[in-house]
């Protein structure tokens, strides 16, 4: 919904955790504070969102903070022209040695 909406708060809940304490209560944990304070700008929206659709009046939320990165999903970086030529490089040795026979001067 979030997403659909082109909230900037999507990606904090897509990172968060969620665990469910009972069927009534659960918690959005989260990493840092800047996710927390995205996700605190659409609780209300969210949770009536979610009461809605649980047909739940008696449901209850917190959000916490907890900086581990074990439970967070990996999110894959892109790879500056310097870093992928590396990369590149080290996997491939002979790439590096036909920059060097063709005097290439590469723009990173």
């Amino acid at each position: 919904m979030l997403k659909d909406a082109r909230n900037p708060a999507a990606q904090s809940f897509e990172l968060a955790v969620l665990r469910i304490k009972d069927p009534n209560t659960f918690e959005v944990v989260t990493a840092n504070n800047i996710e927390q304070k995205f996700i605190e700008q659409d609780r209300n929206h969210v949770f009536g969102y979610l009461v809605e659709k649980l047909d739940n009046r008696v449901l209850q939320f917190t959000v916490t903070i907890e900086e581990k990165a074990g439970d967070r999903p990996v999110l894959e970086v892109t790879l500056t022209s310097k870093e992928q030529f590396l990369k590149m490089s080290e996997q491939y040795p002979l790439v590096k040695e036909l920059k060097d026979r063709l005097r290439l001067e590469l723009d990173y």
